[in-house]
């Protein structure tokens, strides 16, 4: 038999110790609205969670034209609503109304974020739930699309909402990314609805999921077949052991990190060379791939892009090496003008 708390967060409250309890009261903010209230409109950014403490408020979207709206869920005492958009940072994709007047607990976004670190039994009762939430909520309809047809264009989806829709199938599957030209470009397997292998451009595994978080304006296409084992080969020691809301959770990170570097950094049109005569690193963790990246360019000034594709990171962690890089006056960046003219 299902648990209450499984459904209903005063009654997760109630199960945690004092310590957690206490972090999340301190987060939720009490507000009321009366009957009939819009609470937020679809496409307004997504800025904070609700809980219901009481009353019943309606989800509903709206047409491409504007002119139809459909009714796609309720959520009453215990449910929440408004977290799929602060989790993948994409604004609302459903507008909020409340059928009677309701009391809310509103919890704003970098705390809730905050939470899910600090409280794990919050952390696993999102992870238990939100698939189970995209279908009832305000991303029914695009799950419908996923479900049903298994393809969509790349311009309307990025990667992080489809592998949380596809998370939400549990199902065994291949998801497969195609470029304009019909080219394949990703391949990744899911096992009961969680990301098992991955590969993106020349990336496997983690490395290529994050870069693939990264690149959300990709042109082309996707489809999603249903099968036990994977038609492309992947390598086992590439396997991903991480559970979907952290994958989903830290694919949110890194794409913002990702967006606060600079844009010409992000462009990679520059080359990267040495001005200093040895490398100086203390970082442990990018340690190899600073040394690795030194080695390249110990002849002459290489493009970035060339360099990133000969390392299996992220285009995120192999730009904040490079950053740090010339940040330290270790390395500089050069035009292609200036790369001609610097000698070898």
């Amino acid at each position: 038999m299902e648990s209450n708390f499984e459904t209903n967060f005063f009654a997760l409250l109630a199960l945690m110790d004092l310590a957690g309890r206490l972090e999340v009261e301190h987060a939720c903010t009490e507000v009321s609205f009366p009957a009939h209230h819009v609470i937020y409109e679809q496409g307004t950014p997504s800025d904070s969670v609700y809980v219901v403490a009481s009353g019943m408020v309606e989800a509903l979207t709206r047409s491409p034209d504007g002119k139809q709206t459909r009714s796609i869920g309720f959520m009453r005492k215990g449910e929440f609503f408004g977290d799929l958009g602060v989790i993948t940072a994409q604004p609302r994709l459903a507008s909020i109304r409340t059928c009677e007047p309701v009391t809310l607990l509103r919890i704003e976004k970098m705390a809730f974020l905050g939470l899910l670190d600090k409280v794990p039994k919050l952390g696993a009762y999102f992870s238990r739930i939100l698939a189970h939430r995209l279908h009832r909520t305000s991303t029914e309809a695009h799950v419908r699309v996923y479900a049903l047809d298994l393809m969509g264009n790349l311009r309307h989806f990025d990667l992080l909402t489809i592998i949380q829709a596809i998370t939400g199938m549990t199902c065994c599957g291949e998801l497969r990314l195609l470029n304009m030209s019909n080219e394949l470009i990703g391949s990744f397997f899911f096992h009961d609805g969680r990301a098992e292998y991955a590969r993106f451009i020349h990336l496997e595994g983690l490395e290529a999921i994050w870069e693939g978080f990264l690149r959300s304006a990709t042109e082309g296409s996707f489809t999603f077949e249903v099968m036990t084992t994977p038609k492309s080969p992947f390598d086992e020691k590439e396997k991903i052991g991480l559970a979907c809301v952290d994958l989903l959770m830290q694919g949110v990170t890194h794409r913002d990190a990702y967006q606060a570097l600079p844009e010409s950094l992000r462009n990679m049109e520059n080359r990267l060379s040495r001005v200093a005569e040895s490398l100086a690193w203390t970082e442990a963790e990018t340690q190899g791939l600073a040394e690795r990246v030194w080695e390249l360019i110990s002849k002459r000034a290489q493009p970035l892009d060339s360099l990133w594709r000969r390392v299996n990171v992220s285009s995120l962690t192999f730009l904040e090496v490079v950053n740090r890089l010339v940040s330290t006056g270790q390395a500089e960046l050069l035009t292609e003008a200036h790369a001609e003219e610097k000698p070898a």
